[in-house]
């Protein structure tokens, strides 16, 4: 399911700070972040269908969807939306004329949020579209999120994400802050019932899906992951988890960018 709030400010040293988790059945098979044959990008990879749900490259070409929570939306055929990711962090096209291209043929896929930037040089660019609403939309300067609605719906969890990624960026210093990043990541606070979406799941299932964090004995959150773009440097961290939550190893990586 996944969700991430983040803060867009092109016009300063850190254009992109970025907070997720991914959420998925502890089944589905899966490889950690780690670099992709040729060293060009950076991802997790879905090892059934081999897309990514979040990934950059070199050159900082960044890219992450979440899915929609609806079931009328289910196709069995539907190629995997991981590989929207896969393409642009691979690819060349602009982030606007790869959203574009993705809203026009988003009815080949199950439902979507996508999230294309890109981050290296002097006129960074993020762009994000919704298959349903099929808009390409620039993103403005400030603190977003989303998760598996639309850009910033007001669900509870996040109202609550958003309201402590701003808390948190009253931490100066980068270590410290990422810790409360990542604690706020792992927040299970659950949602009212009375203030649950009503999302066309089975009720006990709209609950479980009612915090940031998710765990369960079959499906939880997988990955959290803290993004900060800074004067042309990347730094990405990655927590895993098992069944309920289980903690696992965690990776970072920090490099520079590439200007084409």
């Amino acid at each position: 399911m996944c969700i991430a709030a983040f803060l867009w400010s092109p016009d300063t040293n850190e254009p992109l700070l970025l907070a997720a988790n991914r959420d998925e059945f502890y089944e589905r098979p899966t490889e950690r972040a780690h670099w992709w044959p040729g060293d060009e990008v950076l991802a997790g990879r879905d090892l059934r269908s081999g897309g990514a749900w979040l990934g950059i490259s070199r050159h900082g070409r960044f890219a992450m969807i979440t899915n929609i929570r609806n079931p009328a939306l289910r196709r069995e055929s539907a190629p995997s939306r991981g590989e929207l990711v896969r393409r642009f962090v691979e690819g060349t096209d602009s982030a606007q004329e790869f959203i574009t291209s993705a809203a026009s043929d988003s009815d080949r896929y199950e439902g979507f949020n996508l999230l294309c930037g890109e981050l290296a040089g002097a006129a960074p660019a993020l762009w994000f579209v919704n298959s349903q609403a099929r808009i390409a939309q620039a993103i403005e300067p400030g603190i977003h999120g989303f998760s598996n609605a639309s850009l910033d719906t007001p669900w509870p969890k996040l109202l609550r994400l958003k309201s402590g990624f701003r808390h948190a960026l009253a931490e100066r210093d980068p270590g410290k802050r990422g810790d409360r990043l990542q604690r706020l990541l792992h927040n299970t606070t659950p949602t009212p019932d009375a203030q649950l979406p009503n999302t066309g799941v089975p009720f006990d299932v709209e609950r479980m899906l009612g915090s940031i964090f998710i765990r369960s004995g079959h499906y939880g959150t997988r990955a959290s992951t803290l993004l900060s773009v800074r004067a042309d440097h990347v730094t990405m961290s990655e927590a895993g988890f098992g069944v309920n939550g289980e903690p696992q190893a965690r990776v970072a990586f920090t490099f520079g960018l590439q200007h084409s």
